[in-house]
């Protein structure tokens, strides 16, 4: 693959000349690519490849790029909603029209992703970021730690301390974080015998399974959910199904239904 090319692929498809220059590109092996039609300039000391995404090359002509929860959604990380109006980085902190400026120098790092998503987003939505980096093997916790360990960096740390590296998905996350807020005790991927982990356990007595049609909405998944479901009571651990619509928008039904049937649990073994 030609040198810049994969440079810029590095970036995400949008380059400065900049910093294609301090990744080993020199202005004669920019010049050959823009001349082969490999690469275009899209603007004063700016680069694409064909594909660019056409919002990442209008903020190539003000000097920016993604940031915060933008890149961050970018990036494959959990992202509970992706944010009205993009979060760009941009040195010279001037308004991008339409834009959330974070003014930063030079090239975001991933770690200053999550630190401005910690600090733009509200509790949950900074955990499903930094869950997911820990998840997906972006980073650790350690290494997270040590990015949240400034003056600044209390709210990170918190956060951090509510992680759990066995969560498989973003409505898992977002589920126990509201079931924990509620004041519920919760494990996460609960093993029950024969039948595998259940996605929560709460109280040590109702399980919670957490739907996401992407993942459910198949007759392979639907009859696995089917044989789960039966095991489950087979086992004597009832258990409650509750979508991911319902987790990520209105967690207040989720948080009734859980009330409700251990309530109902707790009657019935006194």
């Amino acid at each position: 693959m030609n040198l810049v090319v994969e440079q810029i692929a590095w970036f995400g498809k949008v380059a400065r000349r900049r910093d294609l220059r301090e990744r080993g590109c020199t202005d004669w092996n920019i010049a050959v690519a823009a001349r082969e039609g490999l690469i275009t300039k899209v603007a004063r000391g700016y680069f694409a490849l064909p594909g660019a995404e056409l919002l990442d090359i209008r903020l190539a002509q003000h000097q920016a790029r993604r940031t915060c929860f933008s890149q961050a959604e970018k990036m494959g990380l959990w992202v509970i909603k992706a944010p009205d109006k993009p979060h760009v980085a941009a040195a010279h902190g001037r308004p991008v029209p339409g834009c959330v400026v974070h003014k930063t120098s030079g090239v975001p790092t991933p770690f200053d992703v999550l630190r401005q998503c910690v600090r733009c987003g509200t509790e949950v939505e900074a955990l499903a970021v930094l869950e997911s980096a820990v998840v997906l093997k972006h980073c650790t916790i350690p290494q997270l730690r040590a990015a949240f360990s400034g003056r600044y960096g209390a709210r990170g740390r918190a956060i951090i301390d509510m992680i759990d590296p066995q969560s498989m998905s973003i409505v898992e996350t977002v589920a126990r974080y509201h079931l924990r807020r509620a004041g519920y005790n919760v494990q996460s991927q609960y093993h029950v015998k024969r039948m595998g982990h259940v996605d929560l356990l709460i109280e040590g007595l109702l399980g919670l399974e957490t739907d996401g049609a992407a993942y459910h909405n198949t007759p392979t998944a639907w009859e696995e959910d089917l044989v789960r479901n039966n095991m489950m009571m087979i086992e004597g651990l009832p258990c409650l199904r509750v979508t991911a619509r319902m987790v990520l928008n209105r967690p207040d039904i989720m948080l009734n239904w859980v009330r409700q049937t251990l309530a109902r649990l707790t009657a019935a073994s006194t």
